[in-house]
């Protein structure tokens, strides 16, 4: 019997064994592990995290955003595959703990899925509480691709400091700005000068990417074509001047005019024609 026993014991220690060689875990040693702040603005804070032989893990605040986690692999990964976030206690922590934080499928792409802000914040979290977060996938041989808590310390004080300068709106909240005209006029009201661009201008004082703004006039469908070209032209050229005036460096402007035949609002309601006269202002980086 106790051989039985002992032969039983040696078979499961060799399936053990087995398993744990088909395993590949990724992961940065002590020696090597680093964290860099890579971005650090007004509009952007970014940290990155290489994983040996894999890939790596970046964190990502965009200004007027939450908190996002991209895991980056040099691997092709199909479409589908299950995999698990799980975080666990360092390697050389004699008190073993897991837990499962969230599971996604790989989306057959470079940034291999989408995980959502709180989940990117409790992994942050975990990591600065000395926890060490790792993405298992379900493949024939499972792959483990983990991040490491050495020397996350000193990028994250670094990070939270500047997500604590973030500017409180994102690009796209402000990328396109419009003013609007009554009929037949090509220079808009005073209180309309005052407000259209307030927020556009202010955020251009903190985003130095910015290398082009687009001025584009409209009309609505009212009167001839030809004589509503020429009334956005004239409306596009007010706004530049009006831009130039506002301090906005003229090299990168760009006038463009639609006539009537790019309407915001279909229609001939006096809401439509009303919406349709104006002139919009688009940033682009």
């Amino acid at each position: 019997m106790p051989v039985k026993i002992s032969l039983l014991f040696i078979l499961m220690m060799s399936l053990c064994a087995s398993a744990q060689a088909l395993e590949r875990r990724y992961m940065a040693s002590m020696d090597d592990s680093k964290w860099t702040l890579t971005g650090d603005s007004a509009t952007l804070c970014r940290a990155e995290h290489p994983i040996p032989r894999f890939g790596r893990a970046v964190f990502t605040q965009e200004a007027g955003r939450g908190l996002r986690l991209e895991l980056i692999s040099r691997h092709p990964f199909k479409q589908g595959i299950n995999v698990e976030l799980r975080t666990e206690t360092a390697s050389w922590n004699t008190r073993e703990t897991r837990a499962v934080l969230a599971r996604f499928e790989t989306s057959g792409r470079k940034s291999l899925f989408r995980i959502p802000a709180s989940v990117a914040e409790q992994t942050f979290y975990e990591l600065s509480r000395g926890f060490q977060p790792g993405f298992l996938f379900y493949e024939d041989n499972p792959v483990i691709a983990s991040l490491s808590t050495v020397r996350f310390g000193e990028v994250e004080k670094e990070f939270n400091r500047c997500v604590g300068d973030l500017y409180d709106r994102n690009f796209d909240d402000v990328r396109i700005s419009s003013i609007h005209f009554e009929p037949d006029n090509e220079f808009a009201s005073i209180r309309q000068e005052e407000t259209a661009f307030v927020r556009m201008l202010d955020y251009l004082q903190v985003d130095s990417a910015i290398s082009e703004i687009v001025v584009t006039g409209h009309a609505d469908s009212t009167g001839l074509a030809c004589y509503n070209e020429g009334l956005s032209e004239r409306r596009a050229w007010y706004v530049y001047d009006l831009l130039i005036a506002r301090g906005l460096d003229s090299r990168l402007l760009r006038v463009d005019y639609a006539g009537e035949y790019k309407p915001s609002s279909k229609g001939s309601s006096n809401k439509s024609l009303a919406a349709n006269r104006r002139v919009t202002v688009e940033l682009r980086r």
